[in-house]
């Protein structure tokens, strides 16, 4: 596997995937540069609390406290929701829809509930042949699709 590591039993996928440096990098660097930046704005206009004369004033300080709040819980979701799909169970995937691409192979596991779970391995490894049977194994209702 590309960031961690997958083992299972006979009922769960239980996923070690190190993506939490990856998602701060990509989403929650820019979320947090920003958050900053709004709760500043947000707490200078709530010092000057007599800038607030007119509507639009009104307005514009109720916008930027959606924004904080929209901020962390984007933070929220990368800090702790995601980190509670971790643990699958095999019994509820449907369907493996698998891209093959040049060094690297991404699968996403479909769920019942109509979740997605992706994960990437490298083909020079040869890991994605022995995960599928073995899955297949434990569950032979899975549809594996190439896309």
């Amino acid at each position: 596997m590309l960031d961690g590591y997958i083992s299972m039993d006979n009922k769960q996928l239980f996923l070690d995937i190190n993506r939490t440096k990856n998602d701060l990098k990509s989403r929650g660097g820019w979320l947090g540069v920003f958050f900053v930046f709004v709760s500043i704005s947000v707490l200078h206009t709530f010092r000057k609390m007599e800038l607030l004369k007119n509507f639009f004033d009104y307005f514009d300080f109720g916008l930027r406290i959606i924004g904080v709040l929209g901020i962390l819980a984007a933070l929220y979701y990368l800090f702790f929701l995601r980190k509670s799909k971790k643990n699958l169970i095999i019994n509820e995937i449907i369907k493996i829809n698998i891209d093959k691409k040049e060094f690297e192979t991404e699968i996403s596991l479909v769920f019942t509930n109509k979740r997605e779970y992706d994960i990437s391995f490298r083909n020079l490894e040869n890991q994605l042949e022995p995960f599928l049977e073995q899955i297949k194994k434990r569950n032979t209702r899975i549809i594996i699709n190439d896309l």
